[in-house]
């Protein structure tokens, strides 16, 4: 089965809202994310005026029994990444893929990879991971940096594969759970089963006061996110030297001290909160403000643990929990274990044999307009989804190529920046269940449309009342133009030559002609490179076009004006008036 996992080169969306795929640091998903809790968990009404709760009412709210649906799937366990101080063999590596060197990317069940290094033979499966670093140099709370490089070197997983046939010292391996794209250069480990952690239902308290259980703080995301939702993965400044172990569960929590202090959080007291009509009005010291309420922020499981940090799902948020943000150890000891999952690639039987004979996969259908298209133009993927047995329904999007955006069972395939060929889009839909169906559609995109030459306004001339005489400065503009039309010789120019309402209408057409004279006689300029004609607009100006190959002038283009050669041109009734010194005609 395919699940790609929330990663760069896809887009995801998920219905019935269960959680979002991976964002970068964009605060809006957050928002969705933490959908699946309901407003009556936290003591609202849909009235517009809710009745006032009675003192059994209040303490009901206050224990917020929040029951907790999002059990952490496959994809969650093996794709979640961590920070560790430990060696990370690097010995075995993606070497290329089947396509090499025309695809770089690797994510699709079809998709074959080639991973280079000694000892390995058939059957083998293996875990890929990416050693990676933070390039963005901005810390999300002050001494982030130096707490992320206190627990160690930080590794994305990206897929599981198996080895289906071995060749000197490359093996060829297939894809059984795929997280994100893997690319040459990715580190293959011997792949090592994880434990299902028992998982609980918990209830939250808003409020809670320390109770002196281990502690410790999110000190980065995955895919460096800033901001995290239900669904999201944290990894933490305690593990295993603080007694963590998988399964725990963590409240993310933050003191109000902890905001007023934060270089961000604490500009909003810069804006004055009071009313102009309070008299002196009382005011909480910064001393003071340690007095005010512990908040909770949701809880998390952790799903992996390592020397000096841990790998931990957010299960479900109250709010947006930051980067920064505390977590405290809970007690769960009196809440129930929840039936543990079963590893989408695993041929072992689901809890129930009776669940397990009728279980039906979801089916998918997808279609893509247009089927074809420009670089740079974008098609629309639509796909439908349906679950037999009535269960909530994930798709995810993968692409070999382009920019993937979704919206549930909408996902927008954008060919910004793409070379010509098809590009294969998979549609994947999963239920709770980790039953799955896949469909791929595929666009073909053609090379992009040459540019249309389009003719250019360089500049004007400008004439002096009732005369067509060109001056110094025009013959310096002129300069320009002959300049241009001597190195592109395929470049054409049009004079179009205009008149004031009190002048002769054809002293326009004169000024422009004498504008060519000048080009033809002094810069030596093929004369049937050049257009003249009379404008309607009014002015003393000639204005001048160049025209590229093929080019035409903004609107209908009037037929040449230029008389032919060897013939004499009409008379021009203009005023014979001396020309100024320093002009010519």
């Amino acid at each position: 089965m395919f699940h790609p996992g929330p990663y760069a080169s896809r887009g995801s969306d998920v219905f019935p809202a269960q959680g979002m795929g991976g964002s970068m640091r964009k605060m809006g998903l957050v928002l969705l994310a933490i959908a699946g809790m309901s407003l009556s968990n936290l003591g609202f009404s849909q009235q517009a005026k809710p009745a006032q709760p009675q003192p059994a009412q209040k303490a009901q709210q206050h224990a917020a029994n929040l029951d907790v649906g999002n059990v952490p799937t496959p994809s969650d366990m093996y794709c979640s990444g961590y920070i560790t101080t430990e060696k990370v063999p690097d010995k075995l590596f993606v070497a290329a893929g089947h396509n090499s060197p025309d695809q770089s990317r690797y994510a699709g069940q079809s998709d074959l990879i080639f991973i280079h290094g000694q000892g390995m033979k058939e059957g083998d499966r293996y875990q890929i991971v990416r050693h990676v670093q933070d390039k963005n140099h901005y810390e999300i709370y002050r001494g982030q940096k130096a707490a992320v490089r206190n627990v160690g070197e930080i590794y994305f997983e990206l897929a599981i594969v198996k080895v289906t046939d071995v060749q000197k010292d490359t093996a060829v391996a297939v894809f059984e759970l795929s997280c994100s794209d893997v690319m040459p250069g990715d580190i293959a480990i011997p792949m090592v089963e994880r434990e299902a952690p028992p998982f609980r239902k918990v209830s939250l308290d808003r409020y809670t006061t320390p109770t002196g259980k281990t502690v410790g703080r999110i000190i980065m995301a995955k895919e460096f996110d800033s901001f995290l939702g239900s669904k999201y993965k944290a990894y933490l400044s305690i593990g295993a030297d603080k007694g963590l172990k998988p399964g725990d569960y963590l409240r993310a929590t933050r003191t109000y001290s902890y905001t007023y202090r934060d270089f961000e959080g604490g500009l909003s007291l810069k804006a004055s909160e009071f009313e102009d009509t309070q008299v002196k009005p009382q005011k909480l010291s910064i001393n003071d403000v340690s007095s005010l309420p512990r908040r909770t922020l949701g809880d998390m499981i952790v799903l992996q643990v390592h020397p000096k940090s841990a790998t931990a799902m957010v299960l479900t948020a109250l709010e947006d929990i930051h980067v920064g943000d505390g977590v405290e150890l809970m007690d769960t000891s009196e809440a129930p274990v929840l039936p543990p999952i079963r590893p989408s690639y695993s041929n072992a039987p689901l809890p129930d044999a009776t669940t397990a004979a009728t279980a039906a996969p979801p089916k998918i259908t997808c279609s893509a307009s247009p089927t074809s298209l420009r670089a740079g133009e974008s098609a629309s993927i639509s796909c439908e989804a349906v679950s037999p047995d009535n269960r909530p329904i994930n798709i995810t999007y993968v692409a070999n190529g382009g920019k993937l955006s979704s919206n549930r069972n909408q996902a927008t395939l954008d060919t910004a920046d793409t070379g010509p060929g098809p590009i294969s889009v998979r549609a994947t839909a999963f239920d709770d269940r980790q039953l799955s169906a896949s469909t791929v559609v595929t666009v073909n995109v053609e090379a992009p449309a040459p540019a249309m030459p389009t003719a250019q306004k360089l500049m004007e001339l400008d004439f002096k009342p009732n005369s067509v005489y060109v001056d110094n400065r025009s013959k310096a503009v002129l300069d320009d133009v002959a300049l241009k039309m001597q190195q592109d010789p395929n470049l054409t120019a049009v004079l179009s030559g205009s008149a004031d309402a009190g002048e002769s209408p054809r002293m326009g057409l004169q000024r422009a002609q004498n504008a060519m004279t000048y080009l033809t006689t002094s810069k030596g300029i093929d004369p049937q490179r050049i257009q003249v004609k009379a404008s309607s607009e009014p002015g003393r100006k000639v204005d001048i076009w160049t025209l590229p190959a093929g080019a035409a002038l903004p609107g209908a283009t009037p037929p040449s004006t230029t008389p032919p050669q060897g013939e004499p041109q009409p008379p021009v009734a203009v005023p014979q008036l001396t020309p100024p010194p320093g002009d010519i005609n």
